[in-house]
């Protein structure tokens, strides 16, 4: 699956990613967010070699420069069929764009529409309120916090959106004439 949005193409990885990957990894806000980063160009490369097949994992980039800035994936949390958890991460330079919202409402949207997901849940440090504001912007709900839950014992904030809300909110959109064009 390749999908379009305004500013960015959603596709599969490619082996030629890994130093890119590596290099975004490289910055400490990533790091402390508590993405899944690299610490080698090699640890990229075994990474991609995993996801490089599989459509629940994208590498984000930006149309107008060809770069990668950034990933998003749709995980398995050993749940049940149909739970999965939303990961994504955005470069430093690209960040406080609006880039991360229009690419976690592609992929929402991508969940629901085309995998027939049930719930995506996202877990996100108590500390990282740019990604609080993003996942607040695409309509999930907050549903608790796990107190001194991450590995820096900061505490885990849960959010999640559920396949019946998301349903609503595209009645919603079709009622008051407003189109979501996907490009899949």
């Amino acid at each position: 699956m390749m999908t379009e949005t305004e500013n960015l193409l959603l596709r599969n990885w490619l082996k030629s990613d890994a130093a890119a990957l590596y290099q975004m990894c490289r910055d400490e806000t990533l790091r402390r967010s508590g993405v899944t980063f690299f610490e080698s160009i090699h640890d990229a490369e075994e990474a991609i070699r995993f996801w490089e097949k599989d459509s629940r994992f994208k590498a984000i980039i930006h149309r107008e420069s060809g770069e990668l800035i950034g990933f998003i994936s749709l995980g398995d949390m050993n749940r049940y069929e149909g739970y999965v958890e939303l990961e994504y991460a955005i470069a430093a330079n690209y960040r406080n764009r609006g880039y991360a919202t229009e690419v976690v409402k592609r992929m929402v949207d991508y969940g629901f529409s085309k995998m027939d997901l049930a719930v995506i849940a996202a877990w996100v440090r108590s500390h990282n309120a740019e990604s609080v504001r993003v996942l607040e912007k695409c309509a999930f709900t907050f549903e608790g916090r796990l107190r001194k839950h991450a590995r820096d014992q900061s505490d885990t904030l849960c959010y999640s959106l559920l396949r019946e809300e998301w349903d609503d909110r595209q009645i919603g959109e079709q009622k008051t004439g407003v189109c979501i064009q996907q490009r899949l």
